[in-house]
């Protein structure tokens, strides 16, 4: 007995000396609508109506033009040193530096960086739309895929000296030396590539104007980046109009990339100007018909052969004879050779 009432104690003590179990913290609480697969995709958000891509196209323009305009406008930073005084002076040749479109570090190359990357994923949006066109017998679609490699291989070169590595290779290939260290090759393949895919992408769109105007004007804006490189080598040009010409091109290639996403989406939810207008009919009027004779029921009906047996009808017509109205919903698509029957027991049950 002295044993048991010993461990009984060592039990009530040991008992007494249990730590509390920290509660388990309960999960965040969050609404279904927050799951992954709820959210919006890429597609979802491009501005579909005309003033929406008017005010995107309107914030890029102007976005762009006063980033320029104030790293290559030189009296605008010597107004703001003198308006900020000696005591801010480091900070405002700073600042210049950061819009200066010839610094390596800018503002207006990280412009350019995030319009290509972020016209490169629209380019892909809209080849995964593309894809599901069901006229799309020749794979056009791969188009906007190879859209898309083409402006991340732009915004590369953007930081890395893709251009003077191709022409450099090309020249050695080939014992001939196109342009000022081989940049004539750069340009050349550079444009072939751009105007065979942008001519493969955009000539499929039913509403393919304004994407074909600002892509154009985005690669002319290349074409005079290229040239002012070029005329550089020779000619004392200003340093900042090459750069400046490449982001502005950037820029107008992605307000195309949205043109075009806009246009595919138009055509995905039949709003296109293409679109047949509502209430027309494909099928060719009674007057034109070699046989002359109408589409009406009755006369599709004896032309079967009287034997209840005739092809499926393609359109989606659904048979009431007006009893079961309140069970519109449970009407199923029937046959002619069906459609005869109810009608041959609805005639007889009017007899009856």
């Amino acid at each position: 007995m002295g044993f048991s009432g010993f461990m009984g104690r060592s039990r009530g003590a040991s008992g007494g000396k249990q730590k509390p179990r920290p509660e388990r913290r309960r999960p965040v609480d969050y609404a279904p609508a927050a799951l992954p697969e709820r959210q919006p995709a890429i597609a979802m958000l491009v501005p579909t109506s005309l003033g929406g891509l008017t005010a995107c196209a309107t914030v890029v323009v102007l976005g762009l033009a006063a980033v320029l305009a104030a790293g290559l406008y030189e009296p605008a930073l010597t107004a703001a040193e003198r308006a900020a005084g000696p005591r801010f002076a480091r900070s405002i040749a700073v600042l210049g530096a950061c819009v200066d479109p010839r610094a390596a570090l800018s503002l207006t190359t990280w412009l350019s960086h995030l319009l290509l990357l972020g016209g490169a994923a629209v380019a892909l949006a809209v080849g995964s739309m593309r894809r599901h066109r069901r006229d799309d017998r020749r794979g056009r679609h791969r188009a906007w895929g190879w859209m898309a490699c083409l402006l991340v291989a732009a915004s590369c070169a953007t930081q890395v000296p893709l251009g003077r590595l191709v022409g450099t290779l090309a020249s050695e290939a080939s014992g001939l030396t196109f342009g000022p260290a081989g940049l004539g090759w750069w340009v050349t393949i550079a444009g072939t590539l751009l105007s065979v895919v942008s001519l493969w992408a955009v000539l499929p769109l039913h509403e393919r104007a304004a994407t074909a105007l600002w892509l154009s004007a985005g690669l002319t804006a290349w074409g005079a980046c290229a040239a002012a490189m070029w005329l550089g080598t020779t000619r004392s040009l200003h340093p900042g109009i090459a750069p400046a010409a490449w982001t502005a091109g950037c820029g107008l290639v992605a307000i195309a990339m949205l043109a075009a996403a806009r246009s595919v989406i138009r055509e995905a939810r039949g709003e296109a100007a293409s679109k047949p207008r509502a209430g027309v009919s494909n099928a060719p009027a009674a007057a034109d018909r070699p046989d002359g004779r109408g589409t009406e029921p009755e006369a599709d009906d004896e032309r079967s052969g009287g034997d209840g047996w005739a092809p499926e009808s393609t359109d989606a017509t659904v048979y009431t004879d007006g009893s079961d109205f309140d069970q519109e919903q449970d009407a199923r698509h029937l046959s002619k050779a069906e459609r005869k029957r109810l009608k041959k027991l609805a005639r007889m049950s009017r007899a009856a």
